[in-house]
């Protein structure tokens, strides 16, 4: 029994050169048709970043299933391992004749290399999936860009969490919330930063959908994997829904009510983004039923994750490139986005394998995987 739930955390890779190879492998073994998108920048030892998809089904699928991974790099670890886990069991002559699974791996390979949730532009790719740029103003960001984005590296305490309550108590939570994490595209240094164009990593995964082969396709269901937000150890599905639409009871269906998390209600856990992948997928398939959302498996609060991505952030700026000082910031990031504990990737990856599981009932109205 030890073995066997060793074997299984063996799904975590180590590093993003490891988590390729074994997508890659893996992808080969179920003889699924792969490509790879390289970006122009190079991982720690000079090694080559590429997105790297897998696809099994239907040579033109009128229903698609799309799994995304590390659109947040450093996030990328869960994401990774559970693809790997889906690719490990999945049997494809399960996939009905009309179906298609597209899985992308590494959205932004060089956050996942150098353990960065943004890419080698300093861009969010959820921020940079836009329809035209330039993208909105964020007026409320910039209030808060000299408190978020300090122009010097760090030296001593600077009062950040303090300085954060009293933001909070003077503006109300749900107003600094929104306005950190919606999306900015002023301050190229700072957080949660958009772009001004949109970026290699996207345009590849808009070219992947926009496939010939994907032409005929009439319903699509997206997950784009995350991890971060919320409760220890547990996930909900973020979708931009109203909670009295139709599509969202459907989903409610699928998965049931308290895995969902609508964006809409003041106050949610969810929360509505400029330039998501969500929006992006659903452009692109705006003649096909396509509901995309967030699958995202919580570690730490907010504030907590602000704190470590902060200090990364203005390492990586204004600190030395080779300075110990910004390592130790990179292994802080990977912790908060993908804890050293056992009983966290055990249920994550139990988790993830049965969202999937109700993902493929629900858009094929089949089981996909073996068990």
């Amino acid at each position: 029994m030890v073995s066997s739930e060793r074997a299984r955390l063996d799904y975590f890779p180590s590093d993003y050169a490891k988590a390729r190879e074994r997508f890659r492998a893996l992808a080969q073994a179920r003889g699924a048709g792969s490509a790879s998108y390289a970006i122009d920048a190079s991982g720690p030892g000079g090694g080559t970043l590429s997105l790297d998809t897998a696809y099994v089904g239907a040579a033109q699928p009128r229903r698609l299933l799309i799994i995304l991974s590390g659109t947040h790099g450093a996030e990328g670890f869960a994401g990774s391992a559970l693809q790997s886990q889906w690719l490990d069991r999945l049997e494809p002559r399960r996939i009905p004749r009309d179906g298609g699974c597209l899985l992308i791996h590494a959205v932004n390979p060089y956050g996942f290399a150098w353990l960065r949730r943004a890419n080698e532009h300093n861009v969010d790719l959820n921020r940079n999936a836009l329809a035209r740029f330039p993208g909105a103003r964020n007026p409320a960001y910039a209030a808060l860009d000299a408190w978020l984005n300090p122009a010097s590296p760090p030296r001593g305490p600077d009062f950040f969490p303090a300085r954060g309550g009293w933001l909070v108590l003077t503006r109300g939570w749900p107003t600094v919330k929104r306005a950190i994490v919606e999306g900015q595209y002023e301050f190229p240094h700072g957080l949660f930063y958009g772009g001004a164009r949109t970026e290699a990593s996207i345009a590849h995964v808009d070219a992947v959908l926009a496939a010939e082969a994907f032409r005929q396709v009439r319903r699509v269901f997206a997950i784009d994997i995350h991890t971060g937000l919320g409760s220890f150890a547990t996930y909900k599905l973020m979708v931009d829904l109203d909670p009295g639409a139709e599509a969202y009871g459907e989903l409610e269906q699928w998965f049931g009510r308290d895995a969902l998390a609508s964006s809409r209600p003041a106050g949610s856990v969810a929360y509505r983004v400029s330039g998501g992948l969500a929006e992006l997928i659903e452009r692109r398939f705006s003649r096909a039923g396509a509901c995309a959302c967030v699958l995202e498996f919580g570690t730490l609060s907010l504030v907590r994750l602000l704190i470590r991505l902060r200090r990364e952030n203005r390492l990586y700026h204004y600190g030395r490139a080779d300075g110990a000082e910004l390592e130790r910031a990179r292994q802080a990031l990977r912790e908060a986005f993908c804890p050293n504990d056992g009983g966290w990737r055990a249920r994550i990856l139990a988790q993830g394998a049965e969202v999937f599981r109700r993902a493929a009932r629900g858009l094929f109205d089949v089981e996909l995987q073996s068990f």
